[in-house]
């Protein structure tokens, strides 16, 4: 017997072939042309926003680090000292207190941190799409 060929009605199968790697003219975005100004204020805007990741990393490294000594400094303290248990406590205490409240003072600069990378982005998110849709306002 012959193999029955398969009807798929009145479409035909899809072609297995290499599919073109262009992007059809009606899909591209049009964008204006960049011009210098805009340029150099994506930079400095990329720029900024790498500088305040930086800073923000590095302030938390800094907050960890302070905190982790701190409580290093209180075990310490509590392991290392002869007496009762309530004064091993207070003992403990008082690095773990002193030092993690200087250490807790690092939160504003994260917190000023963040809130400066927020605004670089909406910033820079306005510049796009003002770049992506300026054809349709006319200017």
């Amino acid at each position: 017997m012959a193999a029955a060929k398969k009807k798929h009605g009145p479409y035909e199968e899809p072609k297995l072939g290499h599919a073109s790697r262009e992007v059809p003219s009606f899909a591209r975005a049009q964008f204006a042309d960049l011009t210098p100004k805009v340029r150099a204020e994506i930079n400095s805007i990329m720029s900024a926003l790498l500088r305040e990741r930086f800073l923000l990393t590095l302030n938390t490294i800094v907050l960890l680090c302070v905190n982790l000594f701190g409580f290093w400094l209180s075990l310490k303290a509590y392991t290392e000292f002869n007496g009762d248990e309530m004064t091993k406590l207070i003992i403990a205490f008082t690095p773990f207190l002193f030092v993690n409240c200087v250490g807790f003072v690092a939160m504003i600069p994260i917190r000023g941190t963040k809130r400066e990378i927020y605004r670089l982005q909406q910033r820079l998110q306005f510049l796009r799409a003002q770049m992506e849709f300026n054809h349709l306002m006319g200017r």
